[in-house]
């Protein structure tokens, strides 16, 4: 089968910037399956310096301690653990498709409903693992709580 623009004329008429101007990309399950892979482990990178960084500086004393750990329990915060939660499914589910097609399979017509069953699977996943998250709020927000961190009064 001819694709009139796959050649080196398509690649040329086909311009890069001439593609988002003129509505010319045409997306597809590819696409979309690759930006958010790579949106996914980006913004997995990023959760992982300031994780380490938040650790690092709440080991100074016992009250940094304290305060992370009550920051980190408030319900505002759920919002940040529900993103992490879909970006880790999304990134290692994909991540597991990715390697079922490059290795196991030797056609590539099964590519766009493998990403759909999987995404499908990790949306399933989402909702049943954010249940438990939303229902696990057990401590107050710092600023409407009577006891200071640390155990003070």
């Amino acid at each position: 089968m001819h694709h009139p623009d796959r050649g080196p004329r398509g690649a040329l008429h086909n311009a890069l910037p001439a593609q988002f101007l003129n509505g010319g990309y045409r997306y597809f399950t590819g696409s979309l399956a690759y930006v958010l892979h790579r949106v996914s482990g980006i913004a997995l990178i990023f959760f992982l310096f300031f994780h380490i960084l938040s650790i690092t500086k709440s080991q100074a004393t016992p009250e940094a301690y304290d305060l992370m750990i009550r920051r980190m329990q408030e319900p505002d915060f759920k919002i940040g653990e529900i993103l992490l939660f879909a970006g880790l499914l999304y990134h290692g589910l994909n991540g597991m498709r990715i390697v079922l097609v490059d290795f196991a399979w030797t056609r590539t017509t099964h590519h766009k409903r493998l990403w759909w069953g999987f995404a499908v699977l990790c949306a399933a996943l989402l909702v049943a693992g954010v249940i438990p998250l939303l229902m696990h709020i057990n401590v107050a927000p710092i600023l409407q709580s009577d006891v200071l961190p640390g155990g003070g009064k």
